[in-house]
């Protein structure tokens, strides 16, 4: 789903860093890959036509102005790596934002796999988003264990939940085999990047 931000939409961060016992993943505020740099968004979209100057250019005609662009959505990300992932279980959540509000509204998510997953067991692993206990509901899982890694990701816009309280976000993992012994990692290597970025609107009012 294709958000479009106006003046008219006030952008208020709700992103709060949550460490679990589960596992941990230590968020921070950062800039989206996919977003412009501050010079490229500053940049005066001028031609050659805003250059003449003197007495060839007609007195009511006024050059350009540099077109305004949107403030970008704020982001939140952060890493978890294999060493987090020890459940004695195929599968183990690991929570990243908490108190999102109903109103929120995703701009986009991303996750990566900066570090292959490696183990010495043969097997399956993945990675989605979504609410404690409901599995991958925001974001459907990414395969790991990529060759292809660091260009492994997935990258989308995803509806939010059809909530009106607040909620928590949190990366599912599934494996074909136990993650680990309680205590330690069954994974030797691997580490996936995560970018949350959106907005809070306030309910449309009632007509």
């Amino acid at each position: 789903m294709t958000m479009k931000l106006t003046n008219a939409v006030r952008i208020v961060p709700l992103f709060v860093l949550t460490c679990v016992a589960r596992g941990q993943s230590q968020a921070m505020d950062c800039e989206s890959i996919n977003t412009p740099t501050a010079q490229a968004n500053t940049k005066a979209a001028y031609g050659e036509a805003d250059r003449r100057t003197g007495s060839g250019v007609a007195p009511q005609i006024q050059p350009r102005r540099a077109v305004a662009r949107a403030t970008p959505p704020p982001c939140r990300c952060g890493t978890v790596d294999a060493a987090t992932l020890t459940a004695k279980s195929t599968s183990q959540e690991v929570t990243v934002l908490t108190g999102l509000a109903g109103t929120f509204r995703f701009d986009h998510v991303l996750l990566r796999e900066t570090t292959q997953f490696a183990s010495s067991v043969a097997g399956a692993l993945s990675v989605g988003v979504g609410r404690p206990a409901a599995g991958a509901d925001v974001l459907s899982p990414l395969m790991l264990r990529n060759p292809a890694a660091p260009y492994s990701y997935l990258y989308d816009r995803p509806g939010p939940p059809q909530l009106t309280g607040a909620y928590d976000l949190a990366l599912f993992f599934q494996s074909s085999f136990a993650l680990g012994d309680g205590a330690k990692s069954n994974y030797s290597a691997g580490t996936v990047t995560w970018e949350i970025c959106g907005f809070t609107s306030p309910p449309a009012p009632p007509r």
